[in-house]
């Protein structure tokens, strides 16, 4: 069941100012936060004045910062609590881990737009040409998604900077570009979504933050909840959102008779 603090920051993210979005995406990615911390200590973490932070408390309807960490710490406990008794797996370092990025799946889970999602597949189906770009280490999921479309539905391109320049010029008129950019976000990425944007190129983007910087330049958005200090805590998550895409992807593609043939040779028959 989902956090009365959740479905409230969701529910007036749209209407929040830039500043208040920068608390209301921490609270929704990183609630410890504000369960461990006074109003001062999360405003010093999150680069923003203590007001601001009670601000936001009192724009998503509540009392002052007090009853808000109130009730993070009641949800924190009772989710540790669930997770202690459901847990069946020898105390390990290596089960700790796995059980980690499981637990963060589940929460992106309960966040995930099913709309948002929806849409990234029918605009997928619906172009003629897909460029993916992702800088550094989100290079590996940016070629894990190429290569998968490619293989369903055939018209995807990986994109590389070093011999790509002017290659959104040459785009048909249907066309999109799904971009990967998590922190420290690559300002190349950034400005790759800009231009598509500006010549009317569908822009996808998968971050880590409702106020990544690429988020606005972006038609479709999917924002993860991600701890930005550790490096490989977005590996699993992200490429559970892509595999999620990629098996519904399959699915209507299949149903509407247009599933490439390298798919059913080289994927499907290794299953």
């Amino acid at each position: 069941m989902t956090a009365d603090f959740i479905r409230k920051t969701e529910a007036n993210f749209s209407k929040l100012t830039k500043g208040l979005k920068v608390v209301a995406d921490a609270l929704l990615s990183d609630p410890m936060i504000f369960a461990i911390h006074p109003a001062k200590k999360v405003g010093d973490i999150l680069g923003v004045s203590e007001t601001m932070v009670i601000r936001f408390c009192h724009s998503i309807e509540y009392n002052g910062y007090t009853s808000l960490q109130k009730e993070v710490r009641q949800h924190l406990l009772e989710l540790s609590q669930t997770s202690n008794h459901d847990m069946k797996i020898e105390a390990n370092y290596f089960a700790e881990s796995v059980q980690k990025d499981i637990k963060m799946i589940e929460n992106n889970l309960e966040k995930l737009s099913i709309h948002d999602m929806e849409k990234i597949v029918e605009t997928i189906i619906d172009c003629e040409k897909i460029v993916v770009a992702g800088y550094h280490h989100s290079f590996t999921f940016a070629h894990w998604l190429y290569f998968n479309l490619n293989y369903i539905v055939g018209n995807a391109d990986l994109y590389r900077p070093e011999t790509d320049a002017g290659l959104l010029d040459l785009l048909p008129n249907k066309a999109c570009i799904i971009v990967f950019s998590f922190y420290r976000y690559a300002i190349d990425t950034i400005r790759l979504a800009e231009e598509a944007k500006a010549k009317g190129i569908t822009v996808i983007t998968i971050t880590d933050s409702r106020v990544s910087p690429v988020v606005e330049f972006a038609d479709i958005c999917i924002s993860l909840s991600i701890n930005q200090h550790t490096l490989f805590s977005k590996g699993p998550v992200t490429l559970a959102v892509i595999n999620a895409i990629l098996f519904e992807l399959v699915e209507r593609v299949e149903n509407r008779g247009k599933i490439q043939s390298t798919y059913k040779y080289f994927i499907k028959d290794g299953e």
